[in-house]
């Protein structure tokens, strides 16, 4: 077990007592991030074949294993986001892989897969355990224990139709999924590496044209203050010609919208802060003159009085720990505006030197419940032995740790001595455990047992308060709310389209945020937050490019206006569409080209380094560039400035234009390598330049995916 040997070693009473809600785990909040998924509500194909049931199994899937691994209950929007589109990536991944290994004679049938999952399990049994499985198990034991985790994962089959613990078995699922996803992957690699041939010619190129330069270089932006007169003009049929001759770079392979939006935030007034702070100090009075804290606390509906001792570092709020630990036991906490945020008020009730943590060992006896049938003892018969080992104990006929090894209940010798820290500890067994003296015995009723303790030492007493606190949100009343809201719809009502949206708002004064490229499932435009719904809306089959939304809500933070100002299908886009676009480029390209003529006209009467001053940049001296490198070699130079460079001649100093930059060059030599051997040489640099990174993995993998064809409306899961 060593990829999960260093996680403590707890018995199931004590988790109880510590922390590890097992039960409301499974139990609680998990089960209302999952969705009940329909084919209305999810359309999606790949290489046609409907996929909706799949896709919504590993969306539930994915979301529990990260419930798993985060220990969490719920995700925000941007988190759920990403969910969906690791869900998708991955759909899209395994399909294009198992079609691929099909082709190259390799399948995985349900025996390969059902043996994969067996070594996965047993290799936590070895020194070198399946890395998914392993991170896998070590979530499960942080949060169950070792023991129940090896529980868990040998019984994970027969969870699959039970609901209550359906979600462990979906995070197993979707781990499963990971490690056989990144099996097929490896395997594809190695196929088609061992399948690439590289052919003398091509090789013989590589060694003609893998020739260096060393030269001094001198970048220059066409943006300088020296270019501003500087304009380009672009004709139409020029714009036409791009577009016909580079249409696959207009190809959308996912739909996306760029959509603006009106932002009217919501703050309260003048007046709506002055009643909030009334109302806050007329409480603060009754609260001064009530006859007990838990008749104030009732009556504001917060339940019962925390009764907890803090000490000054488990008080996050600023100023709040001064006031509390400089304030006397029994003082009040007088109204203060936190930041514009809130309201507080309370009072200092107690306060004990106490020490942070007890140093105890314990004995657990589990008795029988509708949960742990196989315990050895009934209810009865557990205090029964629990009073009797606290006789024992503290008449000092036996020691604990003598006892302990008769009571471990399969659990091993080690881990049954440790600290209980006050915080996370229950409050009854913690003042029961600073009542009873070193040494002394303290019995405590689990709801699954009883645990003996024996108190082995303390930790030395600090400084500790009780407290209440009670705080008042600062927000806008339902008055201004309602001003607001008429604001946004008046505004709604007098534009038509994206440019009356953006014209109005900056006659107005209203901030506006543009979100560009926004995919279906996004939750944020541009920089704003939480705007799952105006994404839907702007999805939605009925809604075209200039149309307006009505009014949004979100989250009671801004009402919000939206337009979409383009929509992109899947596909070649129209040049209407980008026509924009095309004429940014080619005249950004062709100032380029201008700006390198007049520095090649400065250079006839001028030096670089006169240059480099009046351009204000700087100047690089012995710089080697490799007609064949990448850019991270060759300091950034694109491939279009390489190619002047590697034309240029010697001890002439010239400029050429690159994509985006100008660049002075003075070439002082050229250096021709000769071909190696065999040409070995130069076919090691072809693999490693077409298949040697990560990254022409990933090229080759969006390649196929991107030629895969999909039907991608999941917009639709929002969608009502």
């Amino acid at each position: 077990m060593a990829a999960i040997s260093s996680i403590r070693k707890h018995g199931v009473a004590l988790m109880l007592i510590i922390g590890f809600a097992l039960l409301a785990f499974i139990l609680g909040d998990l089960s209302q991030v999952t969705r009940t998924f329909s084919n209305k509500n999810i359309m999606t194909k790949i290489d046609g074949k409907k996929m909706d049931r799949a896709y919504s199994e590993q969306y539930e899937q994915n979301t529990a294993l990260m419930c798993l691994l985060q220990n969490k209950s719920s995700f925000d929007e941007n988190e759920t986001y990403q969910i969906h589109e690791m869900t998708w990536r991955q759909m899209l991944q395994d399909a294009v892989i198992d079609k691929q290994l099909k082709a190259l004679g390799l399948q995985y049938n349900d025996q390969m897969i059902e043996d994969f999952k067996a070594d996965m399990l047993a290799s936590l049994s070895t020194n070198r355990p399946n890395q998914y499985m392993g991170q896998f198990a070590n979530a499960l034991a942080n949060l169950y224990g070792v023991e129940n985790t090896m529980a868990i994962l040998s019984n994970i089959e027969d969870y699959a139709n039970n609901d209550q613990v359906k979600d462990l078995y979906n995070a197993y699922q979707a781990i499963v999924r990971f490690a056989l996803s990144a099996e097929k992957a490896s395997h594809y690699s190695a196929l088609v590496q061992n399948t690439v041939y590289f052919s003398d010619p091509m090789a013989k190129q590589l060694a003609k044209d893998n020739q260096m330069a060393l030269v001094s270089l001198l970048p220059v932006s066409p943006q300088a203050q020296a270019f501003n007169g500087i304009t380009a003009s672009v004709s139409e049929k020029e714009m036409k010609d791009f577009y016909k001759q580079h249409k696959d770079i207009f190809k959308v392979y996912e739909k996306n919208r760029d959509i603006d939006v009106a932002i009217f935030p919501i703050n309260p007034t003048a007046n709506d802060l002055k009643a909030i702070e009334d109302s806050v100090r007329a409480d603060f009075q009754k609260f001064m003159t009530s006859p007990s804290l838990a008749d104030f606390s009732a009556e504001k509906g917060n339940g019962s009085v925390d009764s907890t001792y803090y000490k000054s570092e488990d008080i996050n709020l600023d100023v709040l720990d001064s006031l509390i630990f400089k304030s006397s036991v029994g003082s009040y906490i007088e109204p203060f505006n936190y930041e514009n945020q809130k309201w507080y008020f309370g009072k200092v009730y107690g306060g004990a030197a106490r020490p942070d943590s007890v140093n105890v060992a314990t004995i657990e006896l589990p008795f029988k419940t509708a949960d742990n049938k196989a315990a050895k003892y009934s209810k009865s018969e557990a205090k029964q032995l629990a009073d009797s080992l606290k006789n024992v104990i503290s008449s000092r006929q036996a020691s604990i740790f003598e006892l302990q090894p008769n009571y471990l209940n399969g659990r091993e010798q080690t881990d049954t001595t440790f600290w209980l820290p006050e915080r996370g500890t229950i409050a009854e067994i913690y003042n029961g455990l600073l009542a009873t003296p070193i040494g002394g015995v303290y019995v405590y009723k689990a709801p699954g047992g009883y645990v003996v303790f024996q108190v082995l030492e303390r930790t030395t007493p600090i400084e500790k308060r009780q407290f209440v606190l009670y705080d008042y949100d600062i927000t806008a009343s339902e008055a201004t709310v309602n001003a607001i809201k008429s604001q946004a719809n008046q505004f709604a009502a007098s534009i038509n389209n994206d440019d009356e949206l953006n014209a109005t708002a900056a006659k107005k004064g209203i901030q506006t945020v543009r979100g560009t490229n926004v995919l279906s499932m996004a939750a944020n435009i541009g920089q704003l937050p939480n705007c799952r719904d105006i994404v839907s809306w702007a999805f939605s089959d009925d809604v075209e490019k200039d149309d307006i939304s009505d009014v949004f809500n979100v989250e009671r933070m801004f009402f919000a206006v939206a337009a979409v100002k383009t929509v992109r299908n899947e596909g070649v886009q129209k040049f209407k569409d980008v026509r924009e676009d095309i004429e940014a480029q080619l005249m950004a390209e062709k100032k380029v080209d201008m700006v390198a003529e007049q520095v090649k006209k400065s250079l006839a009467s001028s030096s670089m380094e006169a240059l480099a001053q009046q351009y204000g940049t700087q100047m690089m001296d012995s710089v080697v560039l490799a007609f064949a490198g990448d850019l991270y070699q060759n300091r950034g130079v694109d491939g279009r400035a390489i190619a002047g460079v590697f034309s240029a001649s010697k001890n002439q100093p010239t400029a050429v234009a690159g994509k985006n930059m100008v660049y002075v060059v003075n070439v002082m030599d050229f250096n021709k390598n000769e071909a190696t051997p065999a040409l070995m040489a130069e076919k090691n640099a072809l693999r490693n330049m077409v298949m040697g990174r990560e990254r022409n993995e990933n090229v080759l993998m969006d390649y196929l995916v991107n030629n895969t064809k999909v039907v991608d409306n999941r917009c639709k899961f929002y969608q009502k």
